[in-house]
């Protein structure tokens, strides 16, 4: 594997060869292919503040099949917009579009005859994991969930559809009622897949690559997927450590919209999954960028300059050294390599310069190439001063405005 580069070394990106060194993958039972089953036309209605029209959901769906995620989750029974968006996307799938339409229903029969009415690719059953919560909430005790749980899934393997089933927060139910639950809805219901949840987003990457081997003590040769939320920061390492414990169905977001702080980005997951362990999953990586921006501008919520992967600041340099780094490598045989990955990977156009406190003089002289202007050493010393200055005043980098009213100040000697 040390030999196989094209796992980690490619004329988009250079990783690092150590996640590939025979050592390291014995560790590891990864998967040839992961589905990412995006949940963004559920979850993010679910982030504060944010509403998507029927339209909207239309479009985001339009671009999630595009960029070839394996399939997408919406929530019918909230309302009858939602039952209607429901039956447009299952309409648009009979059509020609190849990303699967999954129906989140709760562990109630009607729910499922919903989906089983309307055409559901599949279905996600979910229910309370933890005895705790089950019992406050639903006054039920561990019988009585288990029961009502493996009823409603058997009910929809009865009628033939695929069914994964989602209990929330089993990194806080008790490992011996999650081996029962478990257990229950692959012997007594059948189902295809279970999931296995962080809804607090606590688990630990060593944590819950045990876990996953765990389940698949449990239940072996059962499909496992991944559920998780952001509020410790650790849903893409959560999704990461799963698969490479041997999961195979990611639940991710895109832009990570999603319930409090989130869930997993779909694309910081798929770029994880492709980039540092070698995984396939059917996405168009040049796609990932344009369909932030899409999704960010219909919910309303704009990507922090400091997002992973599709961040502006990923590819916005400042610092005089990292721009003399990245334009000499710029016009090296691998252009990329100041960055995690090319620029054009994730489908944006290059890497962008701009002035500030922290620039040096490459920088000033690229700005004035570009602009078809020369200057002198002393002059572009004092242009970096001058920049310098003014970004002090204004706290903030300079605009190419302001750049050069400064340079042709300079270079007019005034």
């Amino acid at each position: 594997m040390a030999n196989d580069t094209n796992r980690w070394l490619t004329d988009k990106y250079w990783v690092t060869e150590f996640n590939f060194l025979p050592e390291i993958r014995a560790q590891l039972e990864v998967p040839e292919k992961v589905r990412i089953h995006d949940v963004t036309l559920r979850e993010a209605e679910q982030a504060p503040h944010v509403v998507l029209k029927a339209d909207e959901k239309l479009r985001i769906y339009e671009a999630l099949d595009d960029m070839g995620v394996y399939s997408v989750e919406l929530l019918p029974i909230i309302s009858d917009d939602d039952r209607e968006v429901a039956r447009q996307l299952v309409d648009m799938r009979r059509k020609g579009r190849k990303t699967k339409i999954v129906f989140l229903c709760r562990w109630d029969e009607k729910e499922v005859d919903f989906a089983l009415e309307n055409g559901a690719d599949g279905i996600v059953v979910e229910c309370p994991g933890s005895p705790w919560f089950g019992h406050v909430v639903w006054t039920l005790d561990e019988n009585q969930m288990i029961e009502r749980l493996v009823r409603a899934a058997a009910h929809a393997r009865k009628n033939g559809i695929y069914t994964s089933v989602m209990p929330w927060e089993a990194t806080k139910t008790p490992l011996p009622f999650l081996e029962r639950m478990y257990k229950s809805v692959v012997n007594e219901a059948g189902v295809d897949e279970v999931t296995f949840t962080d809804t607090m987003g606590m688990g630990l990457p060593f944590t819950t690559m045990y876990m996953v081997k765990k389940i698949r003590e449990w239940i072996p040769g059962v499909t496992i997927a991944m559920h998780a939320h952001n509020d410790f920061g650790l849903a893409t390492a959560y999704m990461l450590s799963g698969v490479a414990a041997g999961a195979s169905t990611v639940h991710t977001s895109m832009n990570a919209l999603g319930e409090r702080a989130g869930n997993a980005a779909t694309e910081e997951v798929v770029v994880g999954l492709e980039l540092l362990l070698g995984v396939d999953t059917g996405v168009k990586l040049d796609r990932i960028y344009p369909v932030t921006r899409l999704v960010s501008e219909i919910a309303k919520i704009p990507i922090p300059l400091n997002k992973p992967v599709t961040g502006d600041n990923e590819f916005t340099y400042e610092s005089g050294m990292v721009v003399d780094m990245a334009l000499r490598m710029s016009k090296s045989e691998r252009p990329y390599s100041t960055m995690p990955f090319s620029p054009q990977l994730i489908g944006r156009k290059g890497f962008d310069i701009i002035l500030g406190k922290m620039s040096g003089g490459t920088s000033i002289k690229k700005k004035l190439e570009d602009r078809g202007l020369t200057a002198t050493k002393e002059q572009v010393s004092e242009i970096v001063e001058r920049v310098k200055r003014e970004a002090i005043v204004r706290k903030w980098s300079i605009p190419d405005a302001v750049f050069e009213t400064i340079a042709r100040a300079v270079l007019e000697g005034a």
